[in-house]
């Protein structure tokens, strides 16, 4: 049985999280919680949890200075964090201080599951996981994205439609996805980023990452082909984009995936 603790500034998150996830499921229990990174802190170094579940934006402490901190004290306990900020520097630090697995806010029920099982299950072992992993699987922990779900506003709903009909267009955009549904711009990108936690741009940008990372994954497909395919014109920008979002060029990626 793992010991868990869940640290969130949001008590309804908090709550949902200790109320809402099936623990018994994947063999945890949890031992406590905390309300910010310093409490958090505070409450990991008395009660040594096997596995924390913890918000990256907190008051006192935030979730990336916590793990810092417990990482200069020789405690590595296993971490998720969850962020509803999608700007993938957040993702990078938090894999740097040794994150087994981070989830974008809202998330799906059962993903909190997955993720957790992946750590605790014989075939999720950190000698092992890596290598099991489907590779769809795997870029979606690399650049994560939020797909369509029955909880989401009809109007998000039909935005990601949209953009996964038309993201190979070069003017895919806030304006066209808003006159499209017709609804204006502003009302359009506040549904959209409360049910998807990024913007209906960034959102565009990142699907058109994962299409060109699903490419890349055919050893024999050049970088050129996987850049129109995913909509964009320019090589070069399409590869300083792709650095961006994943951390690597599109040729480095190719040669790990």
């Amino acid at each position: 049985m793992y010991d868990v603790v869940v640290i969130d500034d949001e008590m309804h998150v908090r709550q949902g999280i200790i109320h809402n996830t099936d623990w018994e499921s994947v063999e945890c229990r949890v031992i406590g919680e905390a309300a910010d990174g310093k409490s958090g802190f505070d409450l990991i170094l008395t009660r040594n949890p096997d596995l924390v579940i913890c918000d990256i934006r907190m008051p006192l402490m935030d979730g990336l200075e916590m793990t810092l901190q417990l990482r200069k004290r020789g405690i590595d306990v296993k971490i998720i964090f969850l962020t509803a900020y999608s700007d993938f520097s957040y993702i990078q630090k938090a894999l740097r201080l040794g994150a087994v697995d981070y989830i974008l806010k809202p998330f799906a029920n059962g993903q909190l599951e997955s993720a957790i099982r992946r750590i605790t299950s014989p075939q999720g072992s950190e000698n092992t996981g890596a290598e099991q992993e489907e590779p769809e699987e795997r870029d979606g922990r690399l650049l994560p994205l939020v797909t369509q779900n029955p909880s989401m506003n009809r109007y998000v709903r039909s935005a990601i439609r949209y953009i996964e009909e038309h993201y190979r267009e070069e003017n895919v955009s806030i304006s066209t996805v808003a006159a499209a549904l017709d609804l204006s711009e502003g009302h359009l990108s506040r549904l959209f980023k409360k049910d998807t936690g990024m913007s209906v741009s960034t959102y565009v940008t990142t699907f058109r990452i994962r299409v060109s990372m699903r490419l890349l994954r055919d050893v024999h497909c050049r970088v050129s082909e996987a850049a129109r395919s995913a909509g964009y014109q320019d090589v070069g920008y399409f590869s300083n984009t792709f650095r961006k979002m994943t951390g690597m060029s599109p040729s480095e990626y190719q040669e790990k995936a």
